[in-house]
């Protein structure tokens, strides 16, 4: 049985909280901590919308916000990761696209025992109970879910 405990992050004022339930959990099932952040794919967007020769001027700017952002969010990950015990410590991964897609694909290879993540993403927006992301994950991912209010 898999005793991974994958958390994820998304930078929120909540991401703390959300580390320190998985870090507990992690202790109870004698397993490690991985942290997972999604960064919205940039291409992607691009891809879903019809683009015209002067979007295609704005491309190196978007890539050159988006290089930034996945600077920023490494050291924000960094940060969290020392923060978890070392013999709790698993992988700490950034990775590009939609946040349900790649959650419920690294949790497919990974054999992961529990999900811990927010009710709500970063944008906390308080239309319904979880966020669509939360709300997704808790239908769509083969293990244990954990969310963090």
């Amino acid at each position: 049985m898999s005793t991974t405990v994958l958390v994820a992050i998304d930078f929120s004022e909540f991401s703390q909280k959300i580390l320190d339930s998985g870090i507990k959990l992690a202790k109870g099932l004698k397993g490690k901590v991985d942290l997972i952040h999604v960064e919205e794919d940039v291409y992607r967007i691009k891809r879903s919308h019809e683009t015209t020769p002067m979007d295609e001027e704005f491309f190196p700017v978007i890539e050159k916000f988006h290089q930034t952002r996945l600077g920023q969010c490494q050291k924000e990950l960094d940060k969290l990761y020392k923060k978890i015990p070392s013999a709790l410590r698993g992988k700490k991964i950034i990775v590009e696209g939609h946040p349900t897609e790649e959650i419920v694909k690294y949790i497919d290879k990974n054999k992961v025992a529990v999900l811990v993540m927010g009710s709500h993403g970063s944008s906390n927006l308080a239309i319904s109970r979880l966020g669509s992301t939360t709300e997704k994950l808790a239908r769509k991912v083969p293990c244990s879910v954990c969310i963090i209010k």
